[in-house]
């Protein structure tokens, strides 16, 4: 296909999906570089107001939400007359796919997908958001097996209990997966998304569905008055327990079903550890309208009675009424009946009616707090359901989450169900033993850990920069702020061997057995020490504790009169190999290593004002330029020690600054 490039940045590439009124493209995002998924809305119905606006619908739901089981918005606009969405790729099947190859699924991999499922309508019904198409075909699943569910376009925001956007009588969703209230042409709530998800469980379970048909309509009426065949009957390797679940989301009462998504997964947690139970029974169904048979009102023209001998009687009255009088009477009575029916009405309405309340805002609350606050607002102790869970918004024991909402209109004699939290879920820990301190950091942040330090120890077993331990250890599961210390090795320490008067060969040897590195090598005319022996190490001296590997520079006499270069497989004047000498020799004493020089400075502070001083030391040698030594504020007489580097050719420099002003300069000789 010919490349098109949506809002000058996104390049259309192939078409991997599409629906009733959108065609979905795998893009490329040119400033991100990155790959993403364009959804646009067919060309046929940019001109049509109701299209344009549920597709904007289903940006403006998508954008409210953020979860890692929802696929995410990355961005909506217009090219050209076309309406289209940006939204995170999923390089995976759809569940329906899985469904086609596989079904049916093993239990435990079903209940997994469902639960993630549940985190994600769960997510929407906290936002307010009604997806009202659960199925397989919204439903995505990355190479890791992580779900997204995607295709919030006939979403809708609900206040209360009450769809509010237009057409709220429109039957959308697809027929297979949509609940009884939506075949109704009712409005849909979230018991609705209970339903499908009790389909699309069934459907994992069985490779079938509960209600299948020759059309729509008589699939929708299926739902609305049928009984399906119970998943055991199908597959009689589904736990009692999953059967449960799946019967009791697909109750056609949505009073009858689970109060919210966090309750079924609840149960899709917990069904496995206790399999064998009693079987669902499912609720008497009394949604069914019954037949009322209304009365005539008014009566023949001829009164018609019997009299004791069975003989009619006389047809002809002998005073006959006029007929004005009869109707006046009979509407007197009529109005009399309507008046009093009314008035007995709104007199038992009166006592009998419960008004409604506000239902009051308990997120944040302890458990105790949230249920004294409901009582005191009239509701009754019976009322009031606790479920713990793990969440991140709310420490452990605070509500998190509440059904009703807060501020709905409910009666007080309703249900209401608070979901308390146990803390943040734990996440186990994984094991960055032996891996190098980069990757185990990189590990540790993809499995959602956020706190992470290391610690330099030593260690003979493992090489430098790598995990020698984590604490807390491997395996252990903790929160994900919990901070994480990764022991990170030095590798084996060791001593500096004394190499003092020894040839280059011996020096070599003995670095080598030390487990240390040779490094430079300067072969200088030396007087003061004999012919091809060392007379200095840098930049550690003998004795000195360092790290296994450290490389260690070596100074050899050459007193001939020549100066050899000594190389990675040269041979040193004093014999033996210098296999590890990195450079060569120097005639000149430049090639001295530095001298150590220590010089005590000290800053008096006057007795009679007492005032702080800024003082700053700087100094200058071999390996520096006007470094900054000390640079601290006294009320107090101080001493600090001053080390510098000089060689015989160089000349070191200390000034003292008080407040800003030079009060020292002098020199230090080599």
């Amino acid at each position: 296909m010919t490349i098109k490039r949506l809002g000058g940045r996104y390049e259309l590439e192939t078409v991997i999906g599409g629906g009733g009124m959108a065609v979905v493209y795998k893009a490329l995002d040119t400033l991100l570089n990155r790959t993403v998924a364009v959804k646009m809305l067919r060309a046929q119905y940019a001109g049509d107001e109701e299209f344009v606006n549920r597709f904007r619908q289903e940006a403006q739901s998508a954008a409210r939400l953020s979860h890692p089981n929802i696929v995410s918005l990355y961005d909506v606009g217009m090219s050209e007359g076309e309406y289209y969405i940006v939204m995170e790729y999923v390089n995976g099947p759809t569940l329906k796919d899985v469904i086609r190859e596989r079904a049916p699924l093993p239990v435990p991999e079903a209940l997994d997908i469902t639960q993630q499922i549940c985190d994600a309508l769960a997510h929407a019904h906290d936002h307010r958001i009604i997806h009202r198409d659960v199925k397989p075909h919204n439903i995505l699943l990355t190479q890791s097996g992580q779900v997204k569910v995607t295709d919030f376009g006939i979403a809708r925001a609900v206040t209360g209990n009450t769809i509010t956007l237009q057409h709220d009588t429109s039957v959308l969703g697809s027929v297979h997966y949509f609940s009884p209230e939506q075949a109704r042409g009712g409005a849909a709530s979230v018991k609705s998304d209970i339903y499908s998800v009790g389909v699309v469980l069934y459907e994992m379970l069985t490779k079938q569905l509960p209600f299948s048909g020759d059309s729509p309509v008589s699939v929708a009426l299926k739902h609305l008055r049928d009984r399906f065949v119970d998943p055991r009957d199908i597959n009689p390797d589904i736990p009692q327990s999953v059967e449960n679940i799946i019967l009791r989301c697909l109750v056609k009462r949505p009073e009858a079903r689970y109060p919210d998504m966090r309750a079924v997964k609840a149960d899709l947690q917990t069904a496995l550890d206790n399999p064998d139970v009693p079987k669902f029974v499912t609720p008497a169904d009394t949604t069914t309208e019954e037949t009322i048979a209304i009365p005539a009102i008014g009566g023949t023209r001829a009164a018609i009675s019997s009299s004791s001998d069975g003989q009619a009687a006389d047809p002809q009255p002998k005073k006959r009424r006029k007929w004005w009088k009869s109707l006046m009477w009979t509407g007197v009575g009529l109005a009399v009946l309507c008046v009093g029916a009314l008035a007995a009405y709104y007199i038992v309405m009166d006592l009998v009616q419960v008004p409604n309340v506000t239902m009051p805002n308990v997120i944040g609350k302890t458990e105790q707090q949230a249920i004294t606050i409901l009582v005191k607002d009239g509701f009754s102790r019976g009322q009031i359901h606790t479920q713990q869970a793990a969440s991140a918004q709310q420490p452990q024991g605070h509500v998190y989450a509440q059904t009703p909402p807060a501020s709905e209109q409910v009666k007080p004699t309703r249900d209401v169900y608070l979901y308390i939290s146990t803390g943040q879920a734990k996440i186990q820990v994984p094991d960055v033993t032996g891996l190098p301190a980069g990757q185990a950091y990189t590990t540790l942040q993809n499995d959602g850990f956020t706190n992470i330090k290391d610690v330099q120890v030593q260690s003979a077993e493992v090489p430098a920069g790598d995990v020698v331990a984590s604490n807390p250890p491997a395996n252990s599961k903790v929160t994900p702020n919990t901070p994480i210390t990764l022991q990170v090795s030095q590798g084996a320490e060791t001593s500096v061997p004394d190499v003092i008067g020894m040839t280059l060969s011996e020096a070599t040897n003995a670095l080598k057995q030390a487990h240390l590195q040779l490094g430079q090598v300067n072969q200088i005319a030396y007087p003061a020490a004999p012919d091809g022996s060392v007379f200095n190490t840098f930049p550690y001296k003998p004795g000195d504790q360092v790290p296994a590997g450290t490389t260690i520079d070596l100074w050899v006499a050459t007193n001939s009169g020549t100066a050899n270069n000594t190389t990675g497989n040269e041979t040193g004047s004093g014999g033996g190999n210098a296999a590890n000498a990195t450079n060569t020799t120097n005639t000149s004493l430049d090639n001295l290593p530095p001298d150590t020089h220590v010089r005590p400075v000290t800053i008096r502070v006057p007795d009679k004002n007492g005032k702080p001083i800024q003082v700053l030391i700087d100094k200058s040698d071999a390996v520096s330029s006007n470094e900054a030594a000390v640079n601290q504020t006294i009320t107090k007489d101080s001493t600090w020690t001053i080390t510098l580097y000089l060689t015989p050719d160089s000349q070191g420099e200390i000034q003292v600054y008080e407040n800003g002003k030079l009060k020292q300069d002098y020199p230090v000789q080599y």
